[in-house]
């Protein structure tokens, strides 16, 4: 047997040339850059000669059965993760995959966050297992991680609550809005805690097929079968991310509920098997909401809602954007294969000031627009599309300072003076002292008027 190379691969396996090339775009623009083969004879050279740590593979192949490569890979690769793909109508053969040692299976279509949370998950657990400590980070977890900046005061108080937290075995549930950092969160959370050395397997419950999830979260539809490769065995020892657990049907809510109470999840052969895991959950809302609605069942509720944290929204913490907003140029540039360096204090100003409904998602997609339409150094605000208040800036839109009249033409006073007080504290590299100088008013001022916009947004 070869040994595994030192470079971290991933090797994607499907035969349909258009699902390939889509498949393979999601996974390079989430940091990966797999290696694909189209039939079973070129998947063998593949891992043969380059032993990738995890491998994509779907069920159906032109010249062999993907169940019996994937029984060869991890005869010759124990330590490999591999993730199987399957059709709508298929889920049973992903479960029998399951059984013989699949990390995860994948049912089609797929979604872009399923798809890459999966790989992400497969690279950490191969990345605990084989290097000490096992804390190593995959590239789509760590740049998670980078986007979770602490500069503003609100960010430092949820730090603040994260270690604490990370010291307790108790639940957590985070709550914020989309793209506002709640996967970065329980990372950091679990990397914090004394389960960093074991796997943090995510699972997303509002997948629309309850069988498929079913499988997923437990291993199989019925508790007389064995449970297999569940997220919960997974999971043994780390810690399990429930998305949305108010969206699981009554049924799994109260098959989890149970295995909560109990600490023990049915199996066949040995009658009862321990549980031990955290977990860590995450929705955009209150919980208390979802129960009010009949969604969600109030023990559930009380089991999973023991330590809450929430998430500011993005606007609301503009010190960090400048940081998160770098770090996410440099990561699309060398995506992209282009040469940005910076962002200008005018961009910035533009970015700071912008309400971000979709948060770190719709930040991204801005600059990634950039990136792609334009060539570097520097991100300059005709580069930026941004809407407004009406006003689409756009690269033709040039010059950007526009009409003042008409930039602030439907705005009250307070929107104005909180606009003009964001830019200048970007202008300055989030300093509020020195923002404070160049508009000449106190300190104090700003830090009293950001504490009205914090509780205004919360």
């Amino acid at each position: 047997m070869k040994p595994a190379k030192a470079k971290l691969g991933l090797m994607l396996v499907e035969d349909t040339p258009s699902l390939q090339m889509l498949y393979r775009t999601v996974l390079k623009k989430a940091g990966f850059n797999p290696i694909c083969a189209s039939t079973g004879a070129e998947a063998q050279q593949l891992f043969a000669s380059e032993r990738p740590p995890v491998v994509l593979l779907d069920l159906v192949l032109p010249d062999c059965d993907g169940l019996t490569l994937m029984t060869e890979m991890l005869t010759e690769a124990p330590e490999t993760r591999v993730i199987v793909i399957t059709a709508n109508g298929s889920v049973a053969k992903a479960v029998q995959a399951t059984r013989r040692g699949a990390f995860d299976f994948l049912v089609k279509p797929l979604g872009d966050l399923r798809l890459i949370g999966s790989v992400a998950n497969a690279m950490t657990e191969y990345l605990a297992i084989t290097q000490r400590g096992g804390k190593g980070v995959s590239r789509v977890l760590q740049s998670r991680q980078d986007a979770f900046v602490a500069q503003s005061e609100s960010m430092r108080q949820v730090s603040t609550v994260i270690e604490a937290v990370a010291r307790s075995s108790a639940p957590v549930f985070i709550i914020g809005a989309s793209g506002s950092g709640k996967a970065a969160c329980a990372e950091m959370i679990h990397l914090r805690s004394s389960r960093a050395g074991k796997p943090l397997i995510e699972v997303d419950c509002g997948l629309p097929d309850t069988q498929a999830l079913e499988a997923i979260l437990f291993g199989t539809g019925t508790q007389s079968e064995t449970l297999g490769q569940s997220a919960i065995q997974r999971a043994k020892g780390g810690t399990l991310f429930l998305r949305n657990p108010q969206k699981l049907a009554p049924q799994l809510q109260a098959r989890l509920l149970s295995i909560l109470n109990t600490g023990q999840s049915a199996e066949a052969q040995s009658g009862a098997a321990p549980v031990d895991i955290r977990i860590i959950s995450a929705a955009r809302r209150d919980p208390l909401e979802a129960i009010r609605a009949g969604e969600l069942e109030e023990a559930l509720y009380y089991r999973l809602f023991v330590l809450p944290l929430t998430l500011p929204p993005l606007h609301a913490r503009p010190e960090d954007l400048p940081v998160i907003a770098e770090q996410f140029l440099a990561e699309i540039s060398q995506q992209e294969g282009k040469q940005f360096k910076r962002i200008t204090p005018e961009a910035l100003a533009l970015l700071q000031v912008q309400t971000w409904e979709g948060n770190l998602h719709e930040l991204r997609n801005v600059l990634r627009q950039a990136v792609v339409l334009h060539e570097g150094p520097d991100l300059t605000p005709a580069m930026l599309r941004l809407a407004s208040r009406g006003v689409t800036l756009t690269p033709q839109s040039a010059p950007v300072i526009l009409d003042l009249d008409t930039a602030l033409a439907g705005m009250t006073m307070a929107e104005i003076e909180t606009r003009a007080i964001r830019a200048a504290i970007a202008r300055n590299g989030g300093s509020i002292p020195r923002a404070a100088q160049e508009l000449d008013i106190a300190p104090s001022t700003i830090y009293r008027k950001r504490d009205d916009w914090e509780k205004t947004s919360a």
